[in-house]
């Protein structure tokens, strides 16, 4: 098999197979017919633009939809009702998209299904002329183990962060106690510590019960910019105070997204709050809302010391931080929410240079 195509590439555009033999358009959607039974798969072929071309005819089967209702739709017009984020499934470069998503199937209940996308090329002649989507559905039982397994595994990685990071405050007042106690008499700096301490074990407690806390998401069509500009205008007291810079640069025309205001509020407070953390006095903070292609990208850049490259893979875990008085807590917060959206966060740093962080939601489509 050539590389950057698939299954289907083997016999599209009449291709040559065993020889000089060439493979006709009905004996080729035999064979795709032929692969997704024996391998238990979806197999769909959509265009550059993305429009659906060829769908195995176990599409009935598996989402009640006939062959003809899906031919010429998107993927989104065919699976996500009601519209809500992209689906995001066809690939934006060489890379094969390979993840676990939720459809809607035509009587409107769910399904959950492992996708693998990727490009049709014609190697012959050097282009790409569409997609080939396989989709395999996943059953509940195996469904529930997976996020039972990730759930235990999230579980223990967190009591282990939350014990040390209790532990050390405990530590440190149970210290001062015992001091105390033994000298008999009042000390206020002591006291002043032990104030410290359990403000220290407030804070994290107020952190984890806003991870954990299942808050009913608020979904409607929000412009990203005239959210970001109003994250912005929540923190310009603590700007004037740290006398930071801040500059914003914004598409002229809105960027519509599918989201919960409140929520990517949070995120985009959490993340210039790190930037102005980061940040000496007279720095600079550069915030920027753009669209590229189907996605809205936010960057927020810094102008602080930067973090080591090899402490870079861990940033986002829980109760990991470069700040001296943070826990880390904050950041997984934001990637949990923007994993809700449909998104992702990455981060770009250079020592001596500064920090970039990067929100990346798709945009929102009406196809109505």
């Amino acid at each position: 098999m050539k590389r950057g195509g698939s299954m289907a590439s083997i016999f599209r555009n009449n291709a040559v197979v065993a020889g000089k033999k060439t493979v006709k358009p009905e004996e080729e959607e035999k064979i795709l017919e032929l692969f997704a039974r024996i391998l238990d798969i979806m197999i769909i072929i959509c265009t550059k633009d993305g429009r659906i071309t060829y769908v195995s005819p176990n599409i009935k089967d598996i989402l009640g939809y006939v062959r003809n209702e899906a031919l010429g739709k998107t993927l989104d017009e065919l699976f996500n009702h009601p519209p809500q984020k992209s689906l995001q499934i066809l690939p934006r470069g060489d890379e094969t998209v390979k993840r676990l998503s939720r459809f809607s199937k035509k009587d409107g209940s769910f399904i959950w299904m492992v996708i693998n996308a990727s490009r049709l090329r014609d190697q012959e002649e050097n282009r790409e002329y569409g997609y080939v989507v396989t989709l395999r559905e996943i059953s509940l039982d195996t469904m529930e183990s997976l996020q039972q397994r990730d759930k235990l595994s999230a579980l223990g990685q967190l009591a282990a962060g939350i014990a040390h990071e209790i532990k050390n405050p405990l530590t440190s007042m149970k210290g001062f106690i015992q001091i105390m106690k033994a000298d008999r008499k009042y000390n206020e700096e002591y006291l002043k510590i032990m104030e410290l301490e359990l403000e220290r074990l407030e804070s994290i407690s107020q952190e984890l019960m806003c991870f954990a806390k299942p808050n009913k998401n608020q979904w409607k069509v929000c412009n990203l910019g005239a959210i970001l500009e109003k994250s912005i205008a929540l923190l310009e007291g603590d700007i004037f105070r740290k006398r930071i810079q801040v500059i914003f640069h914004r598409d002229e025309e809105p960027i519509p997204v599918f989201c919960d205001e409140q929520k990517i509020k949070q995120v985009f407070i959490n993340l210039i709050k790190n930037a102005m953390e980061a940040t000496e006095s007279q720095g600079k903070i550069i915030i920027k809302a753009s669209k590229e292609k189907e996605s809205a990208v936010i960057t927020v850049t810094d102008t602080g010391c930067g973090i080591p490259e090899e402490l870079m893979n861990r940033i986002g875990q829980p109760f990991f931080t470069t700040k001296e008085n943070g826990n880390g807590l904050g950041l997984m917060m934001c990637n949990k929410i923007i994993a809700e959206h449909n998104g992702s966060i990455s981060v770009r740093s250079k020592m001596g240079v500064g920090t970039t962080f990067a929100v990346t939601l798709p945009i929102f489509r009406d196809q109505g």
